[in-house]
């Protein structure tokens, strides 16, 4: 007859020393090394003095594409063309046409003749 030998008490042992041989981490080797870098963070944050923001620098409000577009077109009480405009702006010229739209529909420009626009 054979005997009955625990099969998972030497299974266990066999991993154990496989893993020791490998010289690769347990379970309770990483817990332990979590834990002491919890620790470790823990105190690094007591001694670190809270961080001040560096005062913020003053910086003008960038003005939108529209607001440009009727600075330039309010600088011309007479009226300006469209490719005045654009030289400018510097604005492409789908972006500029929608520009000029949206002010016009705005009523904050007039058109005085086709391709020349001024304030109103």
């Amino acid at each position: 007859m054979s005997k009955n030998v625990d099969l998972g008490a030497n299974w266990e042992g066999a991993i154990k020393t496989l893993l020791q041989r490998l010289d690769m981490p347990t379970k309770e080797d990483i817990h332990h090394l979590h834990a002491r870098l919890d620790t470790l963070e823990q105190l690094i944050q007591q001694k670190q003095p809270a961080a001040k923001r560096p005062p913020r620098k003053k910086t003008s409000k960038r003005k939108s594409a529209s607001a440009i577009t009727l600075e330039i077109i309010a600088g011309y009480p007479d009226g300006v063309d469209f490719k005045t405009i654009m030289d400018a702006t510097g604005f492409d010229d789908k972006k500029l046409r929608n520009i000029i739209y949206r002010l016009d529909s705005l009523e904050k420009i007039k058109r005085v003749r086709r391709g020349t626009y001024k304030t109103i």
